[in-house]
């Protein structure tokens, strides 16, 4: 862009692509107000429209000549400059455009982008047309008014429609448009209401109604009500049709408007008091305070079921009867029910949840509530919630901070929503706690560097002991031939005797499906992805072999494709076999499993955990979305099936997430109770997370961790990028990323190793291969990202790489 002053005025436009920077378009006259933040829709490229952000405007006219607003789409800017900030340091730090964070922050229902739309030129089939499948195409579109590309796929591959369509329009038989049409529309209801003038009690001759008994029901209703309603209710009572509404409507006697519903209203019980804090509880929100007039942010390091979400609602509800706003980030979708519920006992209609699983035109609805200030006050979600745009939020909390849910791993852009936290704090000068009882190394580091202070809550709320933690070796009773259902004597007799004591269990097992894979005893076959390089994982209830990875799935014929015997074996153990094998075993008691397959179903999270919680569950199977702050008061034993698999991940932060995972689901155990248990099952029962996890005291393992890493150069004492090349040839991708690593080895202050293939090394038929960059924490970071992101580019620029994938992860851990 030039510095070539004009009248004309021009807009910077952020659009939801993946392309580099903001695209620049010249404002025209009578389009309307245009600001900052503003939503607008231009064309981008030679017909698809888009909406975008508008990020600056000025008089500065560019070299080239440039394209007119085509239109403003809200009266008011619906993106805070604030956000915008926000917006452009994450594309910096997580080195991505922001264009991919304008498409990860918007809701589904602002993108709007035009349509391929085919119509009929002539209505009727021209005779020279005789080829069959243009023939069967073109009755297709005449028999719409126009159709959509998406439904001619339904009946036509994607490649012969496309050779189809350029054929009939090359003959001037069709023709092709892009159309717009804006995806959120408010929720309308139409509301019936007595017009008094006409039909009052006073004014009506009750003789005249008695020809017409309905019309005298929807009177006797409207005047014993004394209010509007809506027609479904007005029918029903009444027992009238639409002919006799409609006929009250036509003579004057009854109105119908329409009202704007609002998505977000719930009907919910008036607040609770405050919860009363114990006297540790309420000297640790005394110090947070303290804390906070430092402006610094906090970590709340809170042992299992030390009341930290209490302390929560101490410290938000002095903000929010100043009227801020409070933001409670959680690491999982599957959390939000249980704390949305405590939060609203305390703070009733004050409380939003906002994530993915909500209806995407209530996630418009609460992006404008937000922005405006207007309702709710406390908004909680997961990682996505921290894209609102809001007006005057004055405090964020971050519960399970350690939780590496909170690292968005595909697309782009791969931020940490904790590390995001504190950079949105700063903008919106408000304050953080981030709490947990397992904190990342990450943050205790950032503590001992004096930016982060540290507060500790290392009681249990009500004075309740720590669980005992017994470790049972797994390998001595397999070898003994006594374990049942993958449980050992002493797990089993523990489970046994808590159900008959009218207890709950959670048993732990971080692996779903039936059983990892297949394997045939004759020839020794196992059944591999055809599109990823990992072994299919049976699921045995719909008897279907599934790809982890790429979602590819096929039916389990129980015969091997190798050799053609039927003697496969199921091999290993997930939550489904374990939830299988105890219905056997324990065939009286209430089973059920909570993970990712039983959960798929819109509210599951919230009807699993809350049968459990009203006793409805005895067992409940989970993967490691058991182990993540969920509270429950009548279980006194835990049981982990299988450590091992947690220790032998090859991961620098594999130890460190072990003993998180193994603390975190230890917690759920006698919580309000003395005589919690839990009971760990392995195989390396010498192994140092067990020996540490058995001393109970997470600082020494934090420590000797970090002495680890000191040593060995990684984070939190270096910062690493992870780069990852893929493409569908292994040749081509392999030789992408020893160009790429040449490249990287002669930037200054950065460490390459690799490139090498990960664990699994081709996935959805793309072959990978990694680059590990290491460098120190300093001020040249920027410069060496710089020097990376140069790199990148003039590898895909280089002939016949240019269609190699390369994506670039900052802090992937």
């Amino acid at each position: 862009m030039t510095d070539k002053k004009c009248t004309k005025k021009f807009a910077e436009i952020i659009l939801p692509l993946a392309a580099a920077g903001t695209f620049t378009y010249q404002i025209p006259d009578g389009v309307g107000a245009v600001s900052v933040g503003s939503r607008v829709l231009v064309n981008f490229g030679k017909q698809k429209m888009y909406a975008g952000i508008v990020r600056s405007v000025h008089n500065n006219a560019p070299d080239y000549e440039t394209k007119p607003l085509s239109d403003v789409l809200e009266e008011e800017p619906i993106v805070p400059e604030i956000a915008l900030k926000f917006w452009e340091w994450m594309a910096e730090y997580y080195m991505c455009n922001v264009g991919e964070v304008c498409e990860a922050a918007l809701p589904a229902m602002f993108k709007i982008h035009s349509e391929t739309r085919i119509y009929a030129i002539e209505k009727t089939l021209p005779e020279l047309l005789k080829q069959h499948d243009a023939r069967i195409l073109l009755q297709l579109i005449i028999a719409h008014e126009e159709i959509r590309i998406k439904e001619l796929q339904q009946h036509f591959s994607p490649h012969k429609l496309m050779r189809l369509i350029k054929e009939l329009a090359a003959e001037k038989y069709i023709g092709i448009r892009e159309a717009v049409s804006e995806q959120y529309r408010p929720k309308i209801r139409r509301i019936l209401q007595l017009n008094y003038t006409l039909a009052g009690k006073s004014n009506i001759d009750t003789k005249a109604l008695k020809r017409s008994p309905a019309r005298k029901r929807v009177l006797d209703f409207f005047w014993e009500v004394q209010s509007a309603s809506n027609r479904k209710e007005v029918k029903k009572q009444a027992n009238v049709s639409d002919a006799v509404i409609k006929s009250l409507i036509d003579i004057g006697w009854l109105k119908e408007e329409e009202q704007v519903v609002d998505r977000m209203a719930e009907k919910i019980a008036a607040p609770e008091p405050l919860p009363q804090l114990s006297a540790k509880q309420a000297e640790v929100v005394e110090e947070i305070l303290a804390e906070w007039n430092k402006n610094k942010p906090t970590l709340l390091y809170g042992v299992t079921s030390s009341g930290k979400t209490e302390v929560y609602f101490h410290l938000i509800s002095r903000l929010i009867q100043q009227g801020k706003q409070a933001l409670v980030l959680l690491p999982e979708i599957a959390l939000t029910g249980q704390l949305v519920h405590r939060f609203r006992k305390v703070f009733g209609e004050k409380v939003a949840v906002y994530h993915s699983r909500i209806h995407a035109a209530q996630r418009v609805e609460m992006w404008h509530n937000v922005r405006k200030g207007e309702g709710f006050q406390i908004i909680i979600g997961p990682r996505s919630a921290i894209f609102l745009p809001y007006k005057n939020l004055a405090c964020i909390i971050v519960d399970e901070e350690h939780d590496r849910s909170y690292k968005q791993q595909d697309p782009a852009p791969r931020y940490n929503a904790r590390d995001a936290a504190i950079v949105l704090s700063n903008l919106y000068k408000a304050n953080v706690v981030m709490g947990t009882a397992t904190p990342s190394l990450e943050s205790l580091a950032n503590h001992k560097a004096g930016k982060y202070s540290l507060v500790k809550l290392v009681e249990r709320f009500g004075n309740f002991t720590h669980p005992d933690i017994v470790v049972v070796d797994y390998a001595k009773w397999w070898r003994r031939h006594q374990v049942r259902a993958h449980l050992t004597p002493i797990l089993l007799n523990a489970l046994t005797e808590e159900l008959e004591a009218g207890k709950q269990v959670i048993l732990f097992q971080n692996r779903r499906g039936f059983s990892p894979y297949l394997q045939c005893f004759d020839c020794g076959h196992i059944p591999i992805c055809p599109h990823c390089d990992v072994r299919l994982t049976y699921h045995k209830r719909d008897n279907r072999l599934v790809c982890h990875y790429c979602g590819y799935s096929a039916r389990n014929s129980g015969k091997c494709v190798e050799c053609g015997n039927v003697n496969m074996k199921t091999m290993g153990f997930g939550t489904e076999k374990i939830e299988e094998e105890l219905r056997t075993i324990l065939p009286e008691a209430r089973i059920a499993r909570f993970d990712q397959d039983a959960t798929r179903r819109k509210n599951s999270h919230e009807r699993i955990i809350g049968q459990f919680d009203q006793g409805e569950i005895d067992i409940l199977v989970g993967t490691q979305m058991v182990t993540k702050g969920l509270d429950f008061r009548n279980v006194n034993l835990v049981g982990v099936l299988n450590a091992d698999n947690l220790f032998s991940f090859p991961d620098f932060r594999s130890f460190e997430r072990s003993m998180q995972l193994l603390m975190q689901v230890s917690g759920r155990a006698g919580r309000h109770a003395a005589n919690g248990r839990v009971i760990i099952q392995t195989s390396q029962p010498e192994h140092a997370v067990i020996k540490y996890l058995q001393k109970g005291n997470y600082g020494f393992f934090a420590e000797h961790e970090l002495q680890q890493r000191h040593q060995f150069a990684y984070p939190p004492f270096t910062r690493i990028l992870a780069v990852t090349i893929k493409h569908k040839k292994y040749d081509v991708c392999n030789r992408a990323a020893e160009l790429l690593a040449s490249k990287c080895k002669k930037i200054n202050g950065l460490k390459v190793l690799g490139p090498q293939a990960p664990v699994i090394g081709r996935i959805q038929t793309y072959y990978i291969m990694e680059l590990t960059l290491k460098m120190e924490r300093s001020a040249q970071t920027l410069e060496i990202k710089s020097g990376v992101n140069k790199a990148i580019a003039e590898t895909r620029q280089t002939e016949g790489l240019k269609s190699v994938i390369i994506n670039p992860d900052m802090d992937p851990y």
